[in-house]
Protein backbone atom coordinates (compact mmCIF):
# COMPACT_ATOMS: atom_id res chain seq x y z
CA UNK A 1 0.00 0.00 0.00
CA UNK A 2 1.31 3.43 -0.97
CA UNK A 3 0.69 6.92 0.43
CA UNK A 4 -0.49 9.05 -2.48
CA UNK A 5 -0.91 12.45 -0.82
CA UNK A 6 0.46 14.08 2.32
CA UNK A 7 -1.74 16.89 3.64
CA UNK A 8 -0.12 19.23 6.13
CA UNK A 9 -2.69 20.98 8.34
CA UNK A 10 -1.28 24.34 9.40
CA UNK A 11 -1.29 25.32 13.04
CA UNK A 12 -3.24 28.48 12.27
CA UNK A 13 -6.26 26.28 11.44
CA UNK A 14 -6.33 24.93 14.98
CA UNK A 15 -8.43 27.85 16.19
CA UNK A 16 -10.88 27.52 13.28
CA UNK A 17 -14.12 25.87 14.40
CA UNK A 18 -14.50 23.97 11.12
CA UNK A 19 -11.24 21.99 11.29
CA UNK A 20 -12.79 18.75 12.59
CA UNK A 21 -15.49 18.83 9.93
CA UNK A 22 -12.86 19.50 7.25
CA UNK A 23 -10.82 16.44 8.23
CA UNK A 24 -13.91 14.24 8.19
CA UNK A 25 -14.80 15.68 4.78
CA UNK A 26 -11.30 14.94 3.48
CA UNK A 27 -11.75 11.30 4.52
CA UNK A 28 -14.88 11.21 2.34
CA UNK A 29 -13.60 13.29 -0.58
CA UNK A 30 -10.32 11.42 -1.04
CA UNK A 31 -12.04 8.40 -2.58
CA UNK A 32 -9.46 5.65 -3.20
CA UNK A 33 -6.54 8.04 -2.67
CA UNK A 34 -4.40 7.15 0.34
CA UNK A 35 -3.91 10.31 2.39
CA UNK A 36 -1.61 10.98 5.33
CA UNK A 37 -2.20 14.08 7.46
CA UNK A 38 0.80 15.82 9.05
CA UNK A 39 -0.04 18.39 11.74
CA UNK A 40 1.61 21.75 12.24
CA UNK A 41 2.53 22.96 15.70
CA UNK A 42 -0.44 25.21 16.45
CA UNK A 43 -0.67 27.01 19.77
CA UNK A 44 1.63 24.38 21.25
CA UNK A 45 4.53 25.55 19.06
CA UNK A 46 3.69 29.15 19.97
CA UNK A 47 4.22 28.23 23.62
CA UNK A 48 7.59 26.71 22.76
CA UNK A 49 8.62 29.93 20.99
CA UNK A 50 7.59 31.95 24.04
CA UNK A 51 9.55 29.67 26.39
CA UNK A 52 12.53 29.73 24.02
CA UNK A 53 12.72 33.50 24.45
CA UNK A 54 11.84 33.61 28.15
CA UNK A 55 14.05 30.77 29.33
CA UNK A 56 16.79 31.20 26.70
CA UNK A 57 16.47 27.61 25.65
CA UNK A 58 19.03 26.04 23.34
CA UNK A 59 18.09 25.62 19.68
CA UNK A 60 18.28 21.86 20.12
CA UNK A 61 15.85 21.78 23.04
CA UNK A 62 13.45 24.19 21.31
CA UNK A 63 13.51 22.10 18.13
CA UNK A 64 12.71 18.90 20.01
CA UNK A 65 9.93 20.62 21.93
CA UNK A 66 8.49 22.03 18.69
CA UNK A 67 8.36 18.53 17.19
CA UNK A 68 6.51 17.34 20.29
CA UNK A 69 4.13 20.27 19.74
CA UNK A 70 3.25 18.69 16.39
CA UNK A 71 2.27 15.51 18.25
CA UNK A 72 0.05 17.51 20.58
CA UNK A 73 -1.67 19.34 17.73
CA UNK A 74 -2.11 16.02 15.94
CA UNK A 75 -3.85 14.54 18.96
CA UNK A 76 -6.07 17.62 19.11
CA UNK A 77 -7.04 17.17 15.46
CA UNK A 78 -7.89 13.52 16.05
CA UNK A 79 -10.15 14.47 18.94
CA UNK A 80 -11.96 17.09 16.86
CA UNK A 81 -12.51 14.79 13.86
CA UNK A 82 -14.60 11.65 14.16
CA UNK A 83 -12.80 9.82 11.31
CA UNK A 84 -9.16 10.63 12.19
CA UNK A 85 -6.76 8.45 14.17
CA UNK A 86 -3.18 9.11 15.34
CA UNK A 87 -0.24 7.06 14.04
CA UNK A 88 3.42 7.15 15.07
CA UNK A 89 4.90 4.83 12.44
CA UNK A 90 4.32 3.87 8.83
CA UNK A 91 2.97 0.50 9.94
CA UNK A 92 0.42 2.24 12.14
CA UNK A 93 -0.46 4.59 9.26
CA UNK A 94 -1.26 1.60 7.05
CA UNK A 95 -3.34 0.00 9.79
CA UNK A 96 -5.40 3.18 10.14
CA UNK A 97 -5.94 3.36 6.37
CA UNK A 98 -6.98 -0.29 6.21
CA UNK A 99 -9.46 0.45 8.97
CA UNK A 100 -11.12 3.08 6.78
CA UNK A 101 -9.96 6.05 8.84
CA UNK A 102 -7.77 9.08 8.22
CA UNK A 103 -4.24 8.77 9.68
CA UNK A 104 -2.71 11.77 11.46
CA UNK A 105 1.03 11.35 11.79
CA UNK A 106 2.74 12.09 15.11
CA UNK A 107 6.37 12.64 14.06
CA UNK A 108 8.27 12.84 17.36
CA UNK A 109 9.08 9.14 17.62
CA UNK A 110 10.55 8.80 14.12
CA UNK A 111 12.43 12.11 14.35
CA UNK A 112 13.89 11.06 17.69
CA UNK A 113 15.48 8.10 15.89
CA UNK A 114 16.64 10.07 12.83
CA UNK A 115 16.33 13.83 12.58
CA UNK A 116 17.91 15.34 9.44
CA UNK A 117 17.18 18.94 10.46
CA UNK A 118 19.62 21.40 11.92
CA UNK A 119 17.89 22.77 15.05
CA UNK A 120 16.71 26.23 14.10
CA UNK A 121 13.54 28.31 13.86
CA UNK A 122 14.35 28.54 10.14
CA UNK A 123 12.80 25.06 9.94
CA UNK A 124 9.09 24.70 10.67
CA UNK A 125 6.50 21.97 10.31
CA UNK A 126 6.25 22.88 6.59
CA UNK A 127 9.75 21.48 5.99
CA UNK A 128 9.05 18.51 8.26
CA UNK A 129 5.90 17.72 6.26
CA UNK A 130 7.90 17.90 3.01
CA UNK A 131 10.51 15.57 4.47
CA UNK A 132 7.84 13.08 5.56
CA UNK A 133 6.20 13.24 2.12
CA UNK A 134 9.53 12.33 0.55
CA UNK A 135 10.10 9.60 3.13
CA UNK A 136 6.80 7.85 2.34
CA UNK A 137 7.30 8.48 -1.41
CA UNK A 138 4.07 10.44 -1.75
CA UNK A 139 3.22 11.82 -5.18
CA UNK A 140 1.83 15.09 -3.85
CA UNK A 141 2.04 17.43 -0.87
CA UNK A 142 -0.78 19.80 0.01
CA UNK A 143 -0.22 22.54 2.59
CA UNK A 144 -3.45 23.80 4.16
CA UNK A 145 -3.09 27.24 5.69
CA UNK A 146 -5.40 30.06 6.77
CA UNK A 147 -4.35 32.17 3.76
CA UNK A 148 -4.99 31.59 0.05
CA UNK A 149 -1.40 30.70 -0.83
CA UNK A 150 1.84 32.59 -1.46
CA UNK A 151 1.60 36.29 -2.22
CA UNK A 152 3.99 38.52 -4.16
CA UNK A 153 4.49 40.56 -0.98
CA UNK A 154 3.56 40.01 2.65
CA UNK A 155 -0.24 40.63 2.67
CA UNK A 156 -0.05 41.72 6.31
CA UNK A 157 2.10 44.65 5.18
CA UNK A 158 0.57 45.14 1.74
CA UNK A 159 -3.08 43.96 1.58
CA UNK A 160 -3.09 44.63 -2.19
CA UNK A 161 -0.31 42.08 -2.85
CA UNK A 162 -1.47 39.60 -5.55
CA UNK A 163 -1.75 35.87 -4.96
CA UNK A 164 0.85 33.96 -6.97
CA UNK A 165 -0.78 31.06 -8.86
CA UNK A 166 2.63 29.44 -9.26
CA UNK A 167 6.10 29.77 -7.75
CA UNK A 168 9.26 27.93 -8.76
CA UNK A 169 10.67 25.66 -6.09
CA UNK A 170 14.00 27.49 -6.40
CA UNK A 171 12.27 30.84 -5.66
CA UNK A 172 10.31 29.81 -2.54
CA UNK A 173 12.79 31.39 -0.12
CA UNK A 174 11.92 34.81 -1.56
CA UNK A 175 8.45 34.70 -0.04
CA UNK A 176 6.98 34.59 3.45
CA UNK A 177 4.37 31.87 2.89
CA UNK A 178 6.62 28.93 3.90
CA UNK A 179 9.84 28.58 5.85
CA UNK A 180 13.12 29.34 4.10
CA UNK A 181 14.24 25.69 4.10
CA UNK A 182 11.01 24.28 2.65
CA UNK A 183 12.08 24.09 -1.00
CA UNK A 184 15.14 21.95 -0.37
CA UNK A 185 13.04 19.20 1.24
CA UNK A 186 10.68 18.78 -1.72
CA UNK A 187 12.54 15.73 -2.97
CA UNK A 188 10.81 13.08 -5.07
CA UNK A 189 7.47 14.88 -4.94
CA UNK A 190 5.76 15.54 -8.27
CA UNK A 191 3.17 18.04 -7.06
CA UNK A 192 2.96 20.62 -4.26
CA UNK A 193 0.18 23.11 -3.60
CA UNK A 194 -0.49 25.68 -0.90
CA UNK A 195 -4.16 26.57 -0.40
CA UNK A 196 -6.59 28.00 2.13
CA UNK A 197 -7.94 25.18 4.29
CA UNK A 198 -10.90 27.24 5.47
CA UNK A 199 -12.18 27.28 1.88
CA UNK A 200 -13.50 23.73 1.94
CA UNK A 201 -14.69 23.78 -1.67
CA UNK A 202 -11.10 24.41 -2.76
CA UNK A 203 -9.83 21.45 -0.76
CA UNK A 204 -12.50 19.25 -2.35
CA UNK A 205 -11.69 20.58 -5.83
CA UNK A 206 -7.98 19.91 -5.36
CA UNK A 207 -8.57 16.35 -4.17
CA UNK A 208 -10.83 15.68 -7.16
CA UNK A 209 -8.90 17.48 -9.91
CA UNK A 210 -5.41 18.30 -8.60
CA UNK A 211 -5.88 22.03 -8.95
CA UNK A 212 -7.79 24.94 -7.41
CA UNK A 213 -7.33 28.53 -6.26
CA UNK A 214 -3.98 28.69 -4.49
CA UNK A 215 -0.29 28.48 -5.26
CA UNK A 216 1.25 25.61 -7.18
CA UNK A 217 4.95 25.02 -6.55
CA UNK A 218 6.59 24.33 -9.89
CA UNK A 219 9.11 21.58 -9.26
CA UNK A 220 11.13 21.80 -12.47
CA UNK A 221 12.50 24.54 -14.69
CA UNK A 222 9.26 25.65 -16.30
CA UNK A 223 8.64 29.26 -17.36
CA UNK A 224 6.88 31.03 -14.52
CA UNK A 225 3.84 33.28 -14.36
CA UNK A 226 4.80 36.90 -15.00
CA UNK A 227 3.84 37.81 -11.43
CA UNK A 228 6.59 35.51 -10.09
Amino acid sequence: MKIDVVIKVGGSLGTWKGIGKLLDSIERWKGSTNVLVVPGGGVFADLVRAEYRRSRLSERAAHRMAVLAMDQYGLQLCDLASRAEPASSLNQVMQVIRGGRLPVYLPSRSLARRDPFKPSWEVTSDSIAAYIAGLVKADALLLLKSVDGIFARDPKIDPSAPLLPSVARSHLSRYSGVDREFGRWLNGIDCCWIINGTRQARVKEWLESGKTVGTCVVMRGVRQNKQD
